[in-house]
């Protein structure tokens, strides 16, 4: 077997995994609904510092790809189930398959960006740096990945606020 047919062998299962656990429900706490985001935006930052990608129109394409993924993650919680617990401070959230489809068109479409950018192969590494193009598009994609979970989460918040007592 060679490498390519493992890669995506291994590929299938994690994908299949992560669809498994998305599409059950899962419990959002609102003491820590803003706990993993904060921490997403925190090493998103981190990164986007040590790769260097810092140029004015730079950060105005990671704002663009911010709004995007928040409006991505707003359409994800149109589509799915939510229910809200009052008692336990909590709101359940069930990922709907159009749910699962932005999620996964999400990943796709950052390994497909790393890939048409050049990031897989060899000769985007100079000295232990990611190329320009290469570091733009890897922060864009993590930039886009932090605005679909706060998308999420806005609108899960927007529901338990709107919810009856």
């Amino acid at each position: 077997m060679n490498q390519t047919v493992i890669n995506v062998i291994l590929g299938v299962v994690i994908l299949a995994v992560i669809v498994f656990r998305v599409s059950r429900e899962r419990k959002f706490g609102m003491g820590s609904l803003w706990v993993w985001p904060a921490v997403m935006f925190a090493l998103v930052g981190l990164d986007i510092w040590v790769s260097g990608v810092s140029s004015p129109l730079d950060l105005v394409y990671m704002f663009i790809a911010l709004v995007a993924g928040t409006a991505f993650g707003w359409f994800q919680g149109i589509h799915s189930t939510i229910r809200v617990d009052r008692s336990a401070n909590a709101a359940y959230v069930k990922s709907s398959p159009i749910g699962m489809g932005l999620f996964i068109a999400a990943l796709a479409f950052r390994s497909g960006a790393r890939y048409m950018a050049g990031g897989f192969s060899s000769s985007s590494y100079s000295n232990d740096h990611l190329s320009p193009a290469v570091a733009l598009t890897s922060a864009l994609t993590l930039v886009f990945a932090v605005g679909l979970f706060s998308g999420l989460r806005l609108y899960v918040k927007r529901a338990f606020d709107d919810a009856p007592a």
